[in-house]
């Protein structure tokens, strides 16, 4: 039988190469993608939030996190919603975020701000770090 471990349907990546045929979804040749639409009626609609969630000295210091993980982030970040103005993003462990701002040059500061000015970037939570729990009642995420 099916261990509670295992995906309910094979996985593409997993079988073998000589079985596979194409993947189950093959990219626009042009690499571009429709990124202004809206609720289309009777198809299923979803709707993605790019954001963080990195965790301020889980499971390794908070240095080591922040230059070996979370530095390399928020400088792509950067420069990829510079790149193109219909991509958005929601940062939220200000611990990280503080630390990184504070090693960046006026220019890169400025391309920041301009992130934030054109609701590109936005900052929720007002904490230090994001909290765990999926739906905290309001003294999780002061104590977090």
């Amino acid at each position: 039988g099916m261990k509670a471990s295992e995906p309910s349907i094979p996985l593409w990546a997993d079988t073998p190469i000589k079985e596979r045929g194409p993947p189950p979804y093959v990219p626009p040749g042009d690499w571009v993608y429709n990124t202004k639409g809206g609720p289309v009626e009777g198809k299923i609609n979803v709707h993605l939030v790019p954001h963080s969630h990195d965790d301020v000295g889980w499971k390794m210091t908070v240095d080591q996190y922040f230059y070996e993980e979370v530095y390399y982030i928020l400088d792509t970040l950067v420069m990829r919603l510079t790149e193109n103005p219909d991509r958005k993003f929601i940062y939220v462990e200000t611990a990280f975020f503080a630390r990184w701002w504070n090693q960046q040059p006026a220019s890169k500061k400025n391309m920041t701000k301009a992130l934030v000015d054109n609701g590109q970037l936005e900052f929720v939570n007002g904490g230090w770090c994001m909290h765990d729990e999926a739906s905290p009642y309001y003294v999780e995420m002061i104590d977090q």
